[in-house]
């Protein structure tokens, strides 16, 4: 799997510490994305198992609430997401998995999106309803950038926040903000929502 980078505790990417992963990535193209530099499907391969002894070793050494998989686009390497979750499911089945996609919904559940992996479409359907049942929460839908949005964890109002199983609900999750982090070789990483283009 190809992935970007990695957040080791976050408070503004889900309810509770979270680790995030970032996948590298997408092929959506949407217009001023917080992320352009993980679109290009570039990079070093890695395993399941480093990626989850990461959140682990994370995990021991500060309890985390769960886990929030972001990008580039998760469900583009959809399967190798679902490993990483069963895995993390095995290893630490506390935590909660929460996910951020361009797709909708209804492109998910029809496998009308694409995929690394060159899955047939009902490959794509089976995996995405295996992966939802994992999910406690996703926010779905492209990044409308002329659509400006203060909503929890949304930075366009078009986009939905999904609750897929009981263990949140829409007040759990804070108002928009923004973290930075520097590493011991200087190294900074922003994340969390700027809110860009609201009027005053």
């Amino acid at each position: 799997m190809l992935i970007h980078s990695f957040v080791s505790g976050s408070r503004v990417n889900g309810p509770g510490r979270r680790a995030v992963v970032y996948f590298q990535g997408c092929t959506l193209g949407c217009r001023d994305c917080w992320n352009p530099e993980t679109h290009a499907f570039a990079g070093k391969e890695r395993s399941i198992t480093e990626i989850a002894d990461f959140v682990v070793s994370t995990h021991q050494e500060r309890p985390l609430e769960g886990v929030t998989f972001s990008g580039g686009e998760p469900m583009q390497q959809a399967d190798a997401l679902l490993a990483l979750i069963e895995s993390l499911r095995d290893r630490l089945p506390g935590l909660s998995f929460g996910m951020y996609s361009g797709y909708s919904e209804p492109e998910l559940s029809s496998g009308r999106y694409w995929c690394r992996s060159e899955l047939s479409r009902g490959e794509k359907q089976n995996v995405w309803r295996r992966i939802r049942t994992y999910l406690d929460f996703a926010v779905l839908g492209r990044f409308a950038v002329g659509q400006p949005s203060t909503l929890s964890l949304r930075t366009s109002a078009n986009q939905k926040l999904a609750l897929f199983s009981e263990r949140y609900r829409e007040p759990d999750f804070d108002p928009q903000q923004v973290e930075i982090h520097i590493d011991m070789q200087g190294t900074v990483q922003v994340t969390g929502f700027p809110i860009a283009g609201i009027p005053a």
